[in-house]
């Protein structure tokens, strides 16, 4: 039985500051994290990329829970109605109120940067012409640190949760009560949303993903982030196979990808990978070709919004027998 579906993927950045740290004087500071030798990779925060994924979802036409919620000073309590916002099923929620707690059973991680950060930065003028002075009295000055890299990042998604509520999670009493109820022990009771809609919710979950784009600074660095790398896999574990397996070289003017590193990986988890599809951009690797046919040996190799298309299709097996 299927337990997770794990993405790794590779989105390109070509000169953006997607998730900044605390301003330092006029400067606005990336995010960085730093490597034992002292050099800094830049990194986009999973929490940034889950309000990302959820914007996307409102896009689709998915109703958010955020309006539905009620704030008293500095305490926001959800509506706690997950078989009605998707996003409170698949990012889960913490009721302070009533001490209804849901962990997101989509597992995001930061996406970090395969390349040193090299301190570039982008300077902008506010100028006081505008508030009826002279132009020559200047205006303010301020810099953007920013980046191009590639971002490597991690997405788990945890099948048997999907759409699954458990009595710590909800109050059942007030769950629909066409919902399936099941008991799974130690007094556990859970309400199951239809099979249909779970997989729904989690081809949903993969759109939202093959448009991915948002972060700060979009009215002047406005990036892509959806995938240009991509691999797939339905796993009979719950593991982020591919967290630690994307690296990269940059060589006249293209990014690299190596495959040894995911072949390891996958061989790491040789008889649990019940199914592996695989997308890539030709125009953001070198060596697009050469990867092609190493890595057809393991599963389809796509485009990467056919990847996503074909995951798609995947999702239709999940609880077939519901």
């Amino acid at each position: 039985m299927s337990k997770a579906i794990v993405i790794g993927y590779l989105t390109k950045v070509s000169a953006a500051n997607i998730n900044a740290s605390h301003n330092e004087g006029n400067v606005m500071v990336t995010k960085k994290v730093t490597l034992p030798d002292g050099s800094t990779l830049p990194y986009i925060s999973g929490q940034a990329l889950r309000r990302m994924l959820r914007d996307r979802l409102e896009e689709l036409g998915y109703p958010l829970s955020e309006p539905f919620c009620q704030v008293s000073g500095q305490q926001v309590t959800p509506p706690v109605r997950p078989w009605e916002f998707p996003d409170e099923d698949l990012f889960g929620y913490l009721d302070p109120s009533g001490g209804w707690r849901r962990t997101s059973p989509v597992r995001v991680s930061a996406a970090v940067g395969l390349f040193p950060f090299q301190g570039d930065r982008d300077l902008g003028t506010r100028s006081f012409e505008k508030f009826g002075q002279k132009m020559e009295s200047g205006g303010n000055m301020f810099e953007t640190e920013l980046y191009a890299n590639l971002f490597k990042g991690s997405v788990l998604v945890e099948l048997d949760r999907v759409g699954v509520f458990r009595n710590l999670e909800v109050d059942v009493k007030k769950a629909p009560t066409q919902l399936e109820e099941r008991n799974s022990g130690n007094g556990r009771i859970e309400k199951v949303l239809p099979a249909e809609e779970r997989r729904k919710r989690l081809q949903a979950l993969l759109e939202a993903f093959n448009i991915l784009w948002g972060g700060g600074r979009t009215a002047r660095m406005l990036a892509d982030l959806s995938p240009k790398f991509l691999a797939y896999a339905r796993l009979s574990v719950k593991h982020p196979v591919f967290l630690e397996a994307l690296s990269a070289e940059y060589e006249n003017g293209k990014y690299l990808l190596h495959t040894a590193p995911i072949i390891a990986a996958l061989k790491k988890f040789e008889g649990r990978c019940e199914k592996l599809i695989f997308g890539l951009e030709d125009d953001v690797f070198g060596n697009a070709e050469e990867v092609k046919q190493t890595l057809q040996n393991y599963g389809e190799v796509l485009s990467t919004h056919e990847a996503i298309n074909q995951a798609k299709k995947d999702v239709e097996t999940l609880w077939s027998q519901s």
